[in-house]
């Protein structure tokens, strides 16, 4: 089956996701979808991150990818003065691989927000400001079946709220302050 990112419409991204059994991670559909997921994230210049739904999968499992993870390392660690997408400052990182989380959940965000700038696969086109909790820690289990918990801040603690949201059926222009069309040129309109 070739999979394809659905868009805003598609009632799969307005479900609440299920949890896929532990005993079905190593199973071939779960692996597949999977394999799809990175696949496709692998195919987007401007992807960081992708959940199930968004695949038209109506299940609790997204997948961060390394270049979100490489970005949100880069914005943490950048010298105010460098560009963000310096690439002598990229060969300081170290390399990162794609990171599934299967059955998330949220166990600590922090209280401040501030608005982040963001988009979706599944929204194309728009782009708006949502507040975000500057920090957030996940519990999850990655492809292998392993328990594990991450936590982060700034960057990747955006992507996890996002794909959070994915997997509860809302968008993010559901809580954005402002929504504009990527073709304006970031004229903004209030939604």
């Amino acid at each position: 089956m070739t999979r394809t990112i659905v868009q805003v419409g598609d009632p799969t991204l307005r479900l609440i996701a299920s949890e896929i059994p532990l005993s079905d991670i190593h199973g071939t559909r779960v692996q597949s979808i999977i394999k799809d997921m990175k696949a496709l994230l692998a195919s987007e210049e401007y992807g960081v991150a992708i959940a199930a739904p968004q695949v038209g999968e109506s299940l609790r499992l997204f997948i961060v990818a390394s270049k979100g993870l490489i970005t949100s390392k880069r914005k943490k660690r950048k010298p105010e003065n460098e560009s963000a997408m310096d690439d002598d400052y990229l060969q300081g990182l170290p390399e990162s691989k794609d990171e599934v989380y299967i059955n998330p959940v949220l166990v600590k965000m922090s209280r401040g927000k501030k608005d982040k700038h963001e988009g979706c696969l599944s929204v194309r086109g728009k782009w708006g400001e949502v507040p975000r909790a500057e920090k957030a820690t996940v519990r999850a289990f990655n492809e292998r079946g392993e328990k594990f918990e991450r936590g982060a801040s700034g960057f990747l603690a955006h992507i996890f709220q996002h794909e959070m949201d994915h997997l509860d059926g809302v968008l993010y222009i559901d809580k954005a302050t402002s929504v504009y069309d990527e073709s304006t040129g970031g004229d903004r309109q209030e939604t």
